[in-house]
């Protein structure tokens, strides 16, 4: 799994970026993107959690530092997407258009219509327990507020079933046999 990871990202051709009415920019579709498609691929390199943290703490002291996208990847381990990417303006839905396929990639989790935004559940892809963020994604499953936690929640294990980033569903697993 950690093996397979590549240097940068990929983005299905058919996806493009536009004004999002979730927040700021999204990734939207050109055409008709078929449910079970590859759609993104991460790359990038990986961090440990320290490393993360003091990444965080340093663009809190720089301003005009790129965001820092990351999603979790094993226990204390994080990848770091290359800066700028446009993988990275992929916006939050609490009612997905997207899902997890393996460590580093998201295909779409039914037809996509074009223009529609693609969207994935954060909640699939990060266990940080300070991690929260108010959502207003409008779907009519929204959960208003995403946190690091969410992945132990039943229905969200139950809609998702295998499909989260392979770290989190071995806790989730670790957490059904207990």
């Amino acid at each position: 799994m950690l093996e397979d990871l590549e240097p940068d990202c990929w983005l299905h051709p058919d996806i493009e970026v536009r004004s999002s009415p979730i927040a700021g920019d999204g990734l939207f579709a050109r055409a008709p993107i078929p449910a079970g498609t590859l759609v993104s691929r991460l790359g990038g390199r990986l961090v440990s959690g320290a490393e993360l943290r003091a990444l965080f703490a340093q663009a809190s002291r720089h301003p005009d530092q790129p965001y820092i996208d990351t999603i979790t990847v094993a226990d204390e381990m994080h990848l770091v997407l290359p800066p700028r990417r446009p993988n990275g303006k992929g916006n939050h839905s609490c009612d997905p258009n997207l899902w997890w396929v393996d460590a580093y990639t998201l295909a779409a989790r039914r037809d996509i219509a074009e223009g529609e935004e693609v969207t994935n559940d954060y909640a699939t892809s990060t266990n940080a327990a300070d991690f929260g963020m108010d959502c207003q994604c409008g779907a009519v499953r929204c959960r208003t507020k995403v946190t690091g936690n969410d992945w132990r929640l039943l229905d969200l294990q139950q809609r998702y079933g295998e499909h989260w980033v392979p770290a989190l569903l071995t806790l989730i697993r670790q957490s059904t046999r207990s």
